[in-house]
């Protein structure tokens, strides 16, 4: 055997190299031996996986994890003339000896690039993380100088248990009345008057979640003791909570307005409030103090 070049022994897999003596197991004997017979040329991934593998599917990383052994393995046994260097985008070859020096200097071993790389990675990262914070901060600081007021939802959605055409002439008057005071209030921008129907089937809730409803104003006909009554409701929707009530009895010569008009006028109170943004503790709670001061909003004295 001439001095610097390898010879291997397929029968127990052992390496003789410059008067070392290498036990390897077959996947590295195989890795090594292919490595060797490409006279230090480079041999791709997928070149280096079929030869050693065979007929065998295996992915790059397991390509990687076998390089890391074998170097491991030559480095223990103190074979410092067989260096397995991997080429960057093409992929692996063995430097054998008097090559070893001017390859070391050209290029850095994997291990070496690898930990570069990861230090270069990381200082990229808390730069980012650093600069993400800063503009999260500016954003934060921006969105506060430029707008003093939260965001106040005035969608007020018209429900009512009875088609307008069924009413009685007289409720049917009142609801016109009514539903034209909140036209005007739209109209004005003051409210967001969603002319919808109560979903059968559907939860309050779950529907006013769906139409992003701050309030109900619900129009109720009522038979009583042989009485016709008129209930108009204030309603927060998430919790089915009623903030306030107002109830007329249908009579000849009823006159609704001035209860309508305070009725609108606590609705405006609960609009402009900004206090309709309820979180889970105040809708979990029905006797957290925000319910009494809705229903004050409400219905001043």
């Amino acid at each position: 055997m001439s001095v610097g070049i390898p010879d291997f022994n397929h029968l127990n897999h052992t390496v003789k190299y410059d008067g070392h003596v290498l036990t390897l197991n077959p996947l590295s004997f195989r890795l090594l031996k292919a490595l060797a017979d490409a006279n230090q040329e480079t041999l791709s991934v997928n070149t280096l996986i079929s030869q050693v593998w065979e007929n065998s599917t295996v992915s790059n990383e397991t390509l990687k994890q076998r390089v890391f052994v074998l170097r491991k393995s030559l480095a223990e046994a103190g074979i410092d003339g067989l260096v397995v260097q991997s080429v960057r985008g093409e992929g692996y070859r063995l430097i054998i000896g008097g090559g070893l020096q001017n390859e070391q200097q050209a290029s850095a071993p994997e291990e070496e690039r690898s930990g570069f790389e990861i230090s270069r990675v990381h200082k990229n990262v808390a730069l980012l993380a650093v600069t993400l914070a800063f503009l999260l901060v500016a954003t934060v600081f921006i969105y506060k100088t430029s707008s003093s007021t939260t965001y106040t939802n005035n969608r007020v959605a018209l429900w009512t248990n009875i088609k307008q055409t069924d009413m009685p002439k007289a409720a049917a008057s009142i609801y016109a009345n009514w539903q034209k005071m909140l036209l005007n209030e739209n109209a004005d921008s003051n409210i967001h008057l969603v002319l919808s129907d109560r979903q059968e089937g559907v939860l309050v809730p779950v529907q006013a979640r769906r139409s992003r409803i701050a309030l109900i104003s619900y129009f109720e006909l009522i038979n009583k003791n042989e009485k016709v009554l008129v209930n108009l409701s204030i309603v927060e929707p998430r919790t089915a909570t009623i903030l306030r009530a107002d109830s007329l009895e249908l009579t000849p010569g009823l006159n609704a307005e001035e209860v309508l008009q305070s009725h609108l006028n606590g609705m405006l109170k609960l609009i402009a409030s900004g206090k309709l943004n309820l979180g889970k503790q105040h809708k979990d709670n029905p006797k957290h103090p925000i319910w009494s001061h809705l229903k004050a909003l409400a219905k001043p004295s």
